[in-house]
């Protein structure tokens, strides 16, 4: 039986390896507040049941994990595949403090990690319900598999002169 064990426990250790091996961070960090545009996607394993596909080339303007809780504001991450890694269909997971009337506090949709391009994963505060307090966590699964994982922590008013330095320094 100890040698099941052992043999399970190393298996598992070479999955977990595995997928950390086939998925890298490039960046994390925040977009200044805008109005969400992008076609709208069926994705049942989030609190509003769809999500926005994001059309246009968006970079992120500040590369902080404080996220302020403004109107618009998005967060999240870009990934991408290690080298001579094949297109992979991963899942994107973000969990977060009890949102909504349901509770909410995991919400999963799956995309596709083209072999040579960059992925980007965002939420948005679109809506008062979904502007929760706490640490927010984006992680990218492989076959259930985490294989990276950004923690953000979502406050009030803490990070919001940073956000508005980077967003408004030009309207005065």
């Amino acid at each position: 039986m100890r040698h099941r064990l052992t043999y399970l426990t190393l298996a598992l250790g070479l999955m977990a390896g595995a997928a950390q091996a086939q998925v890298r961070l490039v960046e994390a960090g925040i977009i200044c507040p805008r109005e969400a545009e992008g076609p709208v996607v069926d994705a049942p394993g989030t609190e509003a049941g769809f999500i926005r596909t994001i059309q246009d080339p968006v970079t992120f303007d500040l590369f902080d994990r404080t996220v302020p809780t403004m109107d618009n504001i998005s967060f999240g991450f870009r990934t991408a595949l290690k080298p001579g890694t094949p297109t992979q269909t991963v899942t994107v997971v973000v969990t977060h403090p009890p949102m909504g009337p349901r509770g909410v506090e995991r919400q999963a949709w799956e995309d596709v990690i083209v072999t040579g391009t960059e992925s980007l994963n965002l939420f948005t505060f679109e809506f008062d319900y979904e502007k929760v307090l706490g640490t927010w966590t984006f992680s990218i699964e492989v076959d259930g598999v985490p294989a990276v994982s950004v923690p953000f922590e979502v406050t009030e008013n803490d990070g919001r002169g940073r956000v508005e330095q980077a967003c408004f320094q030009f309207l005065s």
